[in-house]
């Protein structure tokens, strides 16, 4: 059974190979996927503010080798 992690990095290197077949821009998918992804979390219940801190926190944490050494939950 795979993890969350390894599981949302595969469906994104498809996703992103398929975008690339399609002639769409990386930055304009990433933009897309940040989009739906805030979207999710906000129909979830999660608020603004919080999103926020997420965000920021993962980008605190995520270091240049792509690995996010911190885990929170």
């Amino acid at each position: 059974m795979a993890d969350a992690y390894s599981l949302a990095r595969e469906h994104l290197a498809r996703a992103t190979q398929e975008a690339a077949d399609n002639n769409i821009d990386s930055n304009t998918f990433g933009q897309a996927l940040i989009w739906e992804v805030i979207t999710q979390y906000m129909a979830n219940g999660r608020t603004r503010e919080d999103i926020k801190s997420e965000l920021e926190f993962t980008l605190e944490n995520v270091n240049t080798d792509g690995i996010f050494h911190v885990v929170r939950n």
